[in-house]
């Protein structure tokens, strides 16, 4: 008989860790950090898991623009597929240098030296739910782009 003591933790396969959807990630993350709790007395914690969310929903936001650009991505199938859609398909690629851009704002903000208050936590916090916001519209359109060229929906954005 055999008994597992706990201890062995698989590694987890590869295609399962790409199967999730960059954005849909990077949401999740700037919906937490905006919902972290401020507490007047340790103002430095709220400060360090609001950096950390914010630092991986940006690598989130980079890797989506990455896997957009690649040959095979949803969004260059679009532009093979149906040229009468190139305009909302270069609509799609200009919001990515703007997702990126506000992504390294919003670390950077949150990184700067300085005073730590409730000020600075709403502030940030409204900043991370507009982009959460944004990267909410360019997934739904994005969807509406792979729908209407194969008729079909798409699991992970690209």
């Amino acid at each position: 008989m055999t008994v597992y003591s706990g201890t062995f933790a698989p590694t987890p396969d590869a295609a399962a860790v790409d199967l999730k959807d960059p954005l849909a990630e990077a949401r999740e993350k700037l919906r937490q950090a905006a919902r972290l709790p401020f507490h007047a007395h340790q103002p430095h914690s709220w400060q360090t898991a609001f950096r950390q969310l914010a630092a991986d929903a940006r690598t989130d936001v980079r890797r989506h623009i990455w896997t957009a650009a690649l040959p095979d991505s949803p969004l260059n199938e679009v532009e093979n597929r149906e040229p009468r859609l190139l305009s909302k398909v270069g609509i799609q690629r200009e919001e990515h240098d703007s997702f990126a851009a506000r992504a390294d704002e919003l670390v950077d903000e949150v990184s700067a030296p300085g005073e730590v208050d409730i000020w600075k936590m709403i502030e940030l916090g409204e900043k991370a739910i507009l982009l959460e916001m944004a990267l909410a519209r360019h997934h739904n359109r994005l969807m509406q782009l792979v729908y209407e060229t194969t008729l079909r929906d798409l699991g992970e954005a690209g």
